[in-house]
């Protein structure tokens, strides 16, 4: 579904009954702030992705991920978790040795290379939707592969369980940003902070041994899918709306 022009959005309303009305941008400039913004939904938005394993399919969904905003550059190091995988099912399960547990994605985005190559691009959609963009890789692992994973996931919510409280940064920081987000079925965290103001002593020691642990990890490493990787991102309202347009009667 396209998004329409102009609609009455009659679910919201002043308290005198005026409603809203849905409109949608002009011509957009592709600023460098804009083509950032594009680069960070490519790696933040993922909610499952899937692939077959010996004919096997096995799902993936967000565990936790970690995005780091230089203002020149951003990195991001994801783990994709299956339902066993969340639910404990014992490592040595015959179930789990056959099957990678883990998706792993890591990802790298340069502001100076994406305007350049943008501006020398002929097809500026062809480029967005290319290899340049971004650059991703995807690992499929398991519970052997990388023990560290699992425990750093417990001690992230662990430490979200104890508050998130901010102090006042004194220090200078890499990062202009810092975004990260755990949902492990227990609890859903989404936590974001400009560590250039405040800072969180805990939660960062945390950080800098969860970009190494992902980072650290060999790309030839774990399973290899047998055909192409399935992705899926988060739906726009409009995308949803669409779904109903397949509802007969």
């Amino acid at each position: 579904m396209e998004n329409p022009k102009n609609l009455d959005l009659i679910w919201e309303k002043t308290f005198g009954g005026a409603v809203g009305i849905y409109k949608p941008q002009k011509k957009i400039a592709f600023t460098p702030a804009l083509m950032k913004k594009l680069a960070i939904s490519k790696m933040t938005d993922v909610v499952l992705i899937s692939a077959d394993f010996d004919d096997a399919p096995v799902v993936f969904t967000p565990l936790v991920w970690l995005l780091l905003d230089s203002g020149a550059s951003v990195e991001f190091f994801g783990v994709y978790a299956t339902e066993l995988s969340n639910n404990k099912v014992d490592s040595n399960s015959n179930e789990l040795e056959n099957l990678p547990a883990f998706c792993i994605k890591k990802a790298f985005w340069s502001k100076l290379e994406d305007i350049k190559n943008f501006q020398l691009a002929d097809d500026k959609k062809k480029y967005i939707l290319g290899a340049t963009q971004t650059f991703s890789n995807i690992v499929f692992i398991n519970f052997a592969h990388c023990p560290e994973t699992t425990q750093l996931v417990e001690e992230v919510i662990q430490v979200a369980k104890h508050g998130l409280s901010l102090q006042e940064n004194q220090n200078e920081s890499v990062y202009e940003e810092i975004k990260i987000n755990v949902s492990d079925g227990r609890f859903y965290l989404n936590f974001s902070y400009h560590p250039r103001v405040v800072t969180n002593n805990v939660l960062e020691q945390w950080i800098f041994k969860w970009r190494n642990c992902i980072d650290k990890l060999p790309l030839d490493m774990g399973y290899l899918p047998d055909e192409k990787v399935r992705i899926s991102y988060e739906l726009s309202l409009f995308d949803k709306v669409s779904m109903f347009d397949k509802i007969q009667g």
